[in-house]
């Protein structure tokens, strides 16, 4: 399977309601709904507050890349590191989402356990976002809800080199849980993000590997599906998930 992509489904779907519908960062497990609820409204208003206003990008194109596996952050700008900085990521059962995404919103919060600043990220199937904390000596550790955790000092720098849009690639070790026999347009999920990555490993383009199977991952699939002799229709059946290596 593939190095550096994680895997994980477990039923943590964002949907229309709120308690127990996704993964939220915190400190006790028990507390989980509550935190969902207080992140979707930290979300929420967001926007009014500080997206976009006072997260100050450095100069030149700043791209965020962590690594669940050395638990590090390192920000990249026009290609080049600039900084690294350890950090928390998720315990196992409740995995950091593995994939290329963005920076929704920009807070900061009042302290409790998402510490001086949240940056929210554009995984679609919970509220992950990279945050400070009240638990520094959880730093270094998979002790999270799925979130990253970055001491407070760090995710102030961060608030500095980052802004709305910037994009964010998650990387770690291949976890794999074969959800759905057959995928197709509509669905959603860290699986998906690992059928993009087969895609593109096998030479294929699916686009930004999203976690959505989308229109360009659809017209990829049925590329693929041509050039491997199968039936173009864009669906990714079980024959299709052998042939770019999703599923052995």
């Amino acid at each position: 399977m593939l190095a550096g992509a994680l895997l994980w489904v477990g039923g943590h779907q964002a949907g229309g309601g709120l308690a127990g519908a996704g993964p939220v960062c915190g400190e006790q497990e028990g507390a989980r709904s509550a935190y969902w609820r207080f992140a979707r409204w930290w979300r929420s208003v967001a926007g009014l507050a500080l997206q976009g206003g006072q997260a100050v990008a450095a100069s030149g194109d700043v791209l965020i890349v962590i690594d669940i596996d050395r638990r590090q952050l390192t920000v990249y700008r026009d290609g080049v590191p600039v900084k690294t900085f350890p950090v928390a990521a998720g315990r196992p059962g409740e995995p950091s989402p593995v994939g290329e995404w963005r920076v929704t919103d920009i807070a900061h919060w009042p302290g409790g356990p998402f510490g001086a600043r949240w940056f929210g990220l554009s995984a679609p199937w919970g509220s992950y976002g990279i945050h400070g904390t009240n638990n520094p000596g959880s730093i270094g550790t998979y002790a999270s809800l799925g979130c990253i955790r970055m001491f407070n000092e760090d995710v102030m720098t961060l608030d500095h080199l980052v802004q709305v849009g910037t994009p964010v690639k998650i990387t770690g070790t291949t976890e794999v849980y074969y959800r759905l026999p057959v995928y197709r347009r509509g669905d959603v999920g860290q699986d998906v993000v690992l059928l993009q990555l087969a895609l593109r490993a096998t030479g294929f383009d699916p686009g930004v590997a999203d976690g959505v199977y989308g229109g360009v991952t659809e017209k990829t699939v049925a590329e693929a599906e041509w050039w491997f002799g199968l039936h173009p229709d864009g669906t990714a059946d079980m024959a299709l998930q052998r042939l770019v290596g999703f599923r052995p």
